[in-house]
């Protein structure tokens, strides 16, 4: 059973609708000033006044934003290291601590696994020490499954990849959204923990991501945890009012578009 402090956190994440709109503005870890992202602080403020339910931001963002985020969810990136220059960019680290979470009053970490690859190994057993960590602070703990370049992303390796984060110890996995409804629900009925899609690079089509979170909440999962296509898009603010009435008031696409 989850400790009093880690239900408390979690309440801060998810909607009363046991949903989450999470936004993810952690790509300066390896990208820099991203476009889009080259005033954070402007973004945050947008972000928290859009309510959305949590931001996904690294350290130093967190640290100089702090003021913000005390109306807002806030989770915090404690794996990464390589840049977009590195040659090997799945090289990915603990740099951060539960502790570092904690002192910063973040409500969740998060952290990645490789499935595949020459770091598959190392990364799961770095999230498992995580969450036996988390489950000792109270902190809940959001597993990022990737593909390593050699691994296809299917339904069936999704699939894989999810239950893998929740046996590791996931409250909460991130993970890529691929298919329909119907074929994605393998995805979320054999994972015993609530599933976040991830975004990726960014669309043309500036109604995608609606219809990426319409298509994911009728599989089953949880909610989006999408950055690019979100603060990259030519109207966040309208973007972000219709993607909480999809997650939070069950709309369709239809219903919001004229929002975009």
């Amino acid at each position: 059973m989850s400790t009093p402090g880690k239900k408390i956190r979690l309440g801060r994440i998810f909607g009363k609708n046991d949903r989450t709109l999470i936004v993810p503005i952690d790509h300066g870890l390896g990208s820099g000033p991203v476009q889009g992202l080259e005033r954070v602080d402007d973004v945050i403020a947008m972000l928290v006044t859009a309510k959305v339910d949590a931001i996904l931001t690294t350290y130093g963002s967190a640290i100089k934003n702090a003021h913000l985020f005390n109306r807002i969810g806030l989770i915090l990136r404690i794996d990464g290291g390589p840049t977009d220059y590195a040659n090997d960019p799945e090289a990915t680290t603990i740099m951060y601590s539960v502790e570092d979470a904690i002192r910063l009053g973040a409500d969740a970490i998060i952290t990645s696994i490789w499935i595949g690859g020459a770091h598959e190994v190392r990364t799961a057993i770095d999230a498992a020490k995580l969450a036996a960590d988390c489950e000792k602070f109270g902190m809940p703990l959001i597993i990022e499954t990737f593909m390593s370049v050699e691994v296809e992303v299917t339904i069936e390796n999704i699939s894989m990849a999810s239950r893998i984060a929740a046996e590791l110890g996931a409250d909460i996995i991130k993970t890529y959204l691929t298919g329909d409804a119907d074929t994605y629900r393998r995805v979320t009925e054999q994972c015993f923990r609530p599933v976040v899609i991830l975004g990726g690079e960014k669309s043309e089509d500036p109604l995608n991501v609606l219809r990426w979170a319409r298509t994911a909440l009728d599989a089953g999962a949880a909610g989006t945890c999408i950055g690019r296509n979100i603060f990259q898009h030519n109207n966040p603010p309208g973007l972000l009012s219709a993607l909480t009435k999809i997650i939070h008031e069950d709309m369709n696409v239809e219903q919001v578009r004229h929002l975009v």
